[in-house]
């Protein structure tokens, strides 16, 4: 039995995830994520932000994001280059050889911003 009814929002992982991958979406265009499947954004979410959340701490000045084959075969597909497209935005740099992009923590950082602020302004509100 619950001692007080459910309160708050949607700012969970969902909503997070959502963040990160309309960053992605800007950087490599809407037509090009829209080839992308439902699982290879739950990949990329799977590997890279979980272990992004990890390093959320601070103690990092970049922190790299992997990317499934599907994102770069997508991109190229399109005739794009995945280091150019990526280089120097948010600091980001490619790097094929591990196939992930290494992208400035406090960009990243800003994904998970909002929802702590909104989940620390509710507990407050609580007590």
């Amino acid at each position: 039995a619950e001692i007080h009814e459910p309160t708050g929002g949607a700012w969970g992982g969902t909503y997070v995830n959502d963040k990160v991958k309309k960053m992605i979406e800007g950087i490599i265009g809407v037509e090009i994520a829209k080839k992308l499947t439902t699982d290879d954004w739950l990949e990329f979410m799977r590997v890279s932000v979980q272990e992004t959340k990890e390093k959320m701490d601070g103690s990092v000045e970049k922190v790299p994001l992997n990317l499934p084959h599907t994102f770069i075969s997508a991109v190229e597909d399109a005739g794009g280059n995945v280091a150019h497209l990526f280089r120097g935005i948010h600091g980001m740099e490619y790097n094929k050889k591990r196939g992930c992009i290494i992208m400035e923590y406090h960009a990243l950082s800003k994904c998970f911003k909002e929802p702590l602020r909104c989940i620390t302004d509710h507990v407050v509100g609580l007590l």
